[in-house]
C-alpha cells in the first residue's frame, strides 16, 4: 500500500486516463457509484506498478523513489484488486503484467472517447445453417468490432435470423421458410426504422449460405449507410484492414452468345464451367468473375470489398447491356460473405436483371436453385 503523497493534479490525470474505473484486467468496475444503492462517491484506490518504497510489492532500491509520482507508474484499482495485487498475490502481478492491463484499459478508453459523438451505428446480426454448421453471433462478440470508428446505437443487436431452426440447406423447404423469415424480419425491424429516419448507419455480421446473404444486401441495399464485416480466419477479427491491398478481378466473357446467360463468381473457390452448363445446358452465355489463385481467404482489406462492389457494378450494366432488364441472370456464386452482401446491394431492383442464386451442397450433388430476386 502507498505511504507517499500523490499530487492532486497527478489524481485527476489518472482518474481521467482511467475514466474512473478500475484498471485490473478484465473488472472494469465504476469507482464512482455504489453498485447496489447507486450513492456516487469516491471509491478508488491508487496503486503503485513498483513501489514507493524499495521494501513494497515490487519494489527497487533506486525505482521506487523515481517512481513513486510518475502516472505511468500508478494504476487506479478497486479495494479488491488493490490488496490482490499488493498483498494476496504480489508475485503473481509483476510489473510487466501491471503495465499491459494499464496500457490495456488507457488505450480502450482513449478509443472509446476519442468516437465523433455522431458515429452510432446499429448491429444487424443475420446467420443461417450452412451445411452441418450452426453459425453463432451475438451483439457481444460482435460490438467491439465497431470501435474505433463507431459505436454500438443500443445495448443489442437487431437480429434477422431464424431461431432455433432445425432444417438444413439440403431440406427441401429451408429455402423458403428462410426467405419468408429474412423479408418479414427485415420489415418489421429495419424498414419502419429507416422510413423514421432513426437510422444513420448500419454495421452488418452475417454467417449464411450465399444466396440468403444476397438476398439480404438487397434489402438493405446502397442507399444505407453501412459496413459490411467479414469473419477473417488469421488473425481472427471480423474488421477489414485499411491498407491499399488491391485484388485484380478478371472478367471472362464468353464465346458464344444464347438466350439463356449465367454469371459465374469464382473467388473463394474456382467453379468449372462444366458444373454450370450441368445445370442449365450447354446452349448458355457464361461470364465469369475470378481471381489470380481463388482462395476462401482472399478478402482482407475494404479497398478489395471496394473494387469488387465497382467491377461487379459495371459488369451486372454490361450484361444486360447485351441481353435486356427482363432476362434472368443465373447466378454461381463461391465467394466471401461481405462480397455476397456488396453483390446484394449494388443490384438494383427497378433496373437490373432478375436473378435466380444457385447453391451447392453434397447433399444435392452439385448446383441447384436456392433463390430468386426479381425485380
Amino acid at each position: 500500500m502507498s505511504v507517499s503523497y500523490i499530487p492532486a493534479a497527478t489524481k485527476y490525470i489518472l482518474w481521467g486516463k482511467a475514466a474512473g474505473r478500475c484498471q485490473y484486467r478484465g473488472c472494469n468496475k465504476p469507482l464512482f457509484v455504489d453498485a447496489l444503492t447507486r450513492s456516487e462517491f469516491n471509491q478508488a484506490y491508487i496503486a503503485h506498478i513498483v513501489a514507493d518504497v524499495p521494501g513494497g510489492p515490487r519494489g527497487d532500491a533506486v525505482r521506487s523513489e523515481l517512481l513513486k509520482n510518475d502516472i505511468a507508474n500508478l494504476m487506479l484499482m478497486c479495494d479488491e484488486h488493490h490488496r490482490l495485487i499488493d498483498k494476496k498475490d504480489v508475485a503473481g502481478h509483476p510489473e510487466t503484467l501491471l503495465l499491459q492491463m494499464k496500457k490495456e484499459h488507457e488505450d480502450r478508453i482513449e478509443k472509446v472517447a476519442s468516437i465523433n459523438p455522431n458515429m452510432h451505428s446499429h448491429i444487424v446480426t443475420y446467420k443461417a445453417n450452412v451445411g452441418l454448421h450452426t453459425p453463432v453471433i451475438s451483439y457481444e462478440s460482435v460490438r467491439e468490432f465497431l470501435l474505433p470508428s463507431h459505436y454500438p446505437a443500443q445495448s443489442q443487436a437487431i437480429d434477422l435470423s431464424l431461431s432455433n431452426s432445425p432444417q438444413r440447406d439440403k431440406d427441401p423447404s429451408f429455402w423458403a421458410t428462410e426467405l419468408e423469415n429474412l423479408e418479414s424480419q427485415f420489415n418489421e425491424q429495419l424498414r419502419p426504422k429507416f422510413r423514421k429516419g432513426e437510422i444513420n448507419h448500419l454495421s452488418v455480421f452475417g454467417f449464411a449460405p450465399m444466396p440468403l446473404l444476397i438476398k439480404l444486401g438487397t434489402l438493405i441495399n446502397d442507399i444505407q449507410q453501412a459496413e459490411i464485416h467479414q469473419p477473417v480466419r488469421d488473425p481472427k477479427t471480423w474488421n477489414l484492414n485499411d491498407d491499399a491491398t488491391e485484388t485484380k478481378y478478371e472478367v471472362v466473357e464468353p464465346t458464344n452468345m444464347f438466350p439463356l446467360v449465367a454469371l459465374n463468381i469464382s473467388l473463394s473457390a474456382t467453379i468449372n464451367n462444366d458444373r454450370i452448363t450441368s445445370v442449365l445446358g450447354s446452349d448458355c452465355s457464361i461470364y465469369t468473375v475470378t481471381i489470380d489463385s481463388p482462395f476462401n481467404d482472399f478478402l482482407r482489406s475494404k479497398k478489395q470489398l471496394q473494387d469488387f462492389s465497382m467491377e461487379i457494378r459495371k459488369l451486372l450494366n454490361y450484361i444486360k447491356s447485351k441481353y435486356n432488364a427482363q432476362t434472368p441472370l443465373h447466378v454461381f456464386p463461391t465467394m466471401p460473405i461481405a462480397t455476397a452482401i456488396e453483390f446484394g446491394r449494388v443490384w438494383m431492383p427497378k433496373a437490373d436483371m432478375p436473378l435466380l442464386i444457385y447453391d451447392e451442397n453434397t447433399a444435392n450433388s452439385g448446383f441447384f436453385k436456392a433463390l430468386e430476386i426479381t425485380n
